[in-house]
């Protein structure tokens, strides 16, 4: 569905300044109908990707591929054609604030040419979609974070794309609205099977809704895989330290209360030999040395890994270790936060 290819990208030099390499090699296949995520801290090269897949940034070298389409190589008039099926969701909403709701939906269906009564049903369609019916003749100023974001989806399927881009659509709203935009995202995917292409610097964002994901660093694709897999298993430092910043976020309230010195988060890989009576020991061991062990993936079948968040007091939650070990099980810490 989506490939690039080589791809190498470099911004010329301005007023003296140095250029900017900003891909180096960048390869990545998405599958049609996933949800993939790709991370990455400010600088890393995701918004300029995102702009070579809708065709907003030509590379100096190597392919795009979308949908059939090599959008490297296509003509001004096909390459308009080919964005009609690539739906763009933007991080500060980019509405028409002299419209309203409704009009902003239906501004890509008039450009496209569509009759006033397929924009009209097209239009109600999918504000009752996004949960806007209410709000049709509403401005924009008017709007939450939360329904500015859903005015933009609404708007990015107006066209029937098959490729839905999200530039960081969830970075400028609380918590509580990233997780109902989420939420929204992936049920469109469910319903509509469209591919999702979703940068964001935030771990948590990609752990919510996608199944695999890519991290970059410094213009380099350094990592892709399964989410859970890279979560239970980051093998590049860059990775780590986004899923330590996960974890700390994560850790539950009455240890935050000890400080950063005495408290400690770890994610610990095990394989139990016979899961019932290792895990009962576990249990009395936590409550002994009082320590919260939260289950983050595993399985029934013995040959399939568990991994375990372990919060606590720092010098006991390193023991967790030598306890599972001690009850014949195979343990390593994969992730350690302090």
């Amino acid at each position: 569905m989506l490939q690039l290819k080589e791809i190498q990208k470099t911004y010329p030099s301005r007023s003296g300044s140095i250029p900017v390499v900003a891909l180096k090699d960048v390869n990545l296949e998405v599958n049609e109908g996933e949800i993939f995520g790709i991370i990455g801290r400010s600088g890393a090269g995701k918004s300029t990707l995102l702009r070579l897949v809708n065709g907003l940034e030509t590379p100096d070298s190597g392919e795009v591929w979308v949908d059939g389409w090599s959008i490297t190589r296509l003509k001004e008039r096909e390459l308009r054609q080919a964005r009609t099926k690539i739906g763009m969701i933007f991080q500060h909403f980019n509405l028409l604030w002299s419209r309203t709701v409704w009009d902003n939906v239906a501004f890509p269906l008039e450009v496209a040419g569509r009759s006033k009564e397929e924009i009209r049903q097209k239009v109600n369609h999918l504000l009752e979609r996004v949960g806007l019916s209410d709000r049709a003749k509403a401005y924009p100023s008017q709007l939450s974070g939360g329904q500015k974001q859903r005015v933009g989806i609404a708007r990015a399927l107006a066209n029937d794309p098959k490729v839905l881009l999200c530039d960081e659509a969830t970075s400028a709203l609380d918590p509580e609205t990233t997780g109902s935009i989420l939420q929204l995202l992936k049920e469109i995917n469910r319903d509509t099977g469209i591919t999702t292409l979703l940068i964001t610097h935030e771990m948590s964002v990609v752990q919510a809704i996608c199944g695999r994901m890519g991290v970059m660093d410094d213009g380099r694709m350094i990592e892709v895989g399964e989410v859970s897999e890279i979560f239970r298993n980051p093998s590049h430092p860059v990775t780590r330290q986004f899923v330590r910043q996960t974890l700390l976020k994560e850790q539950s309230t009455p240890f935050e209360d000890k400080g950063r010195d005495s408290s400690a988060c770890i994610v610990v890989q095990c394989r139990f030999p016979g899961l019932s009576d290792v895990w009962e020991e576990l249990r009395k061991e936590a409550d002994r040395r009082q320590l919260q062990i939260h289950v983050l993936a595993g399985g029934i079948d013995p040959s399939t890994p568990w991994t375990l968040r372990v919060e606590g007091d720092r010098e006991t939650a390193d023991r967790i270790v030598t306890v599972l070990r001690s009850l014949g099980a195979e343990a390593e810490v994969a992730v350690g936060v302090s």
